[in-house]
């Protein structure tokens, strides 16, 4: 590989426990050097893909010593899906922040139902494709390892967990169907905007608006 210039980009995560068990081998806090080990790999990663950088890319870039870095991770295969894990947990803290924030700022059926446009044809925008398909990626990859599928599997409940809890909270207002299940609908709401994933690559793409439109009809005729 010639040379490269790194660019770090400073959106450390503290590691929520779920996550952090399998990281940091059942301890609480994670070690300092492992964390801007994992740091530096998330941002090698983000600008250069998992296969874009070398293992002493990443030491020149944190100024970490070889030794340290076999100390704290098992190889430079374990460094990298540890830090897709933690590329992971991002995706899911931000769709946690954005559907709830706005879901649960409605204050009757109708803005609930202006909210889940906005947030249709937010997640639909072209701007989306690259984190669809980043996403689409890492599940991908954990078909080939249990360990890395486990941990993913820990964070895609707590954002389906954390959805349903909202669809739940909006049955209790009468504003959705009460017989709806909830943790279906919270699949269903991820699962159109993660879908596009297909659409991005088709050579027919449809737009952004005939999505949306498509979505909030049945979404409308279902809640």
């Amino acid at each position: 590989m010639g040379s490269v210039t790194f660019k770090m980009h400073h959106h450390s995560l503290p590691l929520i426990w779920s996550v952090s068990g399998w990281l940091n081998g059942d301890v609480r806090s994670v070690h300092p050097t492992k964390q801007l080990l994992l740091d530096t790999a998330v941002s090698l990663i983000d600008q250069f893909g998992p296969q874009g950088f070398t293992v002493d890319n990443l030491l020149d870039a944190s100024k970490i010593s070889k030794g340290s870095l076999y100390h704290h991770f098992e190889d430079f295969h374990d460094v990298i899906e540890q830090a897709q894990v933690t590329r992971f947990v991002r995706y899911v803290d931000e769709d946690i922040r954005v559907l709830t924030s706005l879901l649960t700022s409605a204050s009757s059926r109708e803005e609930l139902g202006q909210r889940f446009t906005e947030v249709i044809m937010a997640s639909a925008g072209l701007e989306r494709a690259e984190a669809r398909a980043d996403r689409a990626t890492i599940v991908g990859l954990s078909r080939h390892s249990k360990k890395f599928a486990d941990a993913l599997a820990l964070e895609q409940q707590r954002l389906t967990d954390s959805l349903a809890d909202v669809a739940r909270e909006m049955q209790e207002r009468g504003w959705i169907n009460a017989n709806l299940d909830v943790y279906a609908l919270a699949t269903f709401v991820q699962a159109y905007s993660l879908g596009l994933v297909l659409n991005d690559v088709t050579e027919k793409p449809l737009s952004s608006q005939q999505w949306s439109t498509f979505v909030a009809t049945v979404l409308g005729n279902s809640l």
